[in-house]
């Protein structure tokens, strides 16, 4: 079964200097503007989900902070602060 693909036309407006690195890329490539175009995208939105992924990781972080320090805050928890006195341990 072969893909169907859907084309869409944008415009976009670049600088003289980038449309001429920009046509210059393809014929070194031997690919047209618009594949070399596509493949940067691609490359651009890889990167963006990585930074999500990134995003998402420090909110989950965040997210667990407060819990963590009300288990390891805690005047329960004090008493092993001082591990070494509690259990007689010399430090080195």
């Amino acid at each position: 079964m072969s893909e169907v693909l859907t084309v869409v036309e944008k415009h976009i407006r670049l600088s003289t200097e980038r449309a001429d690195r920009l046509s210059r890329l393809a014929r070194i490539q031997g690919l047209s503007e618009d594949q070399i175009v596509e493949k940067a995208l691609d490359i651009l939105f890889s990167l963006a989900d990585l930074f999500d992924e990134r995003a998402e990781r420090r909110g989950w972080s965040f997210l667990s902070e407060d819990s963590l320090r009300r288990v390891w805050d805690n005047e329960e928890d004090a008493a092993y602060d001082n591990w070494r006195e509690l259990y007689g341990v010399p430090a080195r």
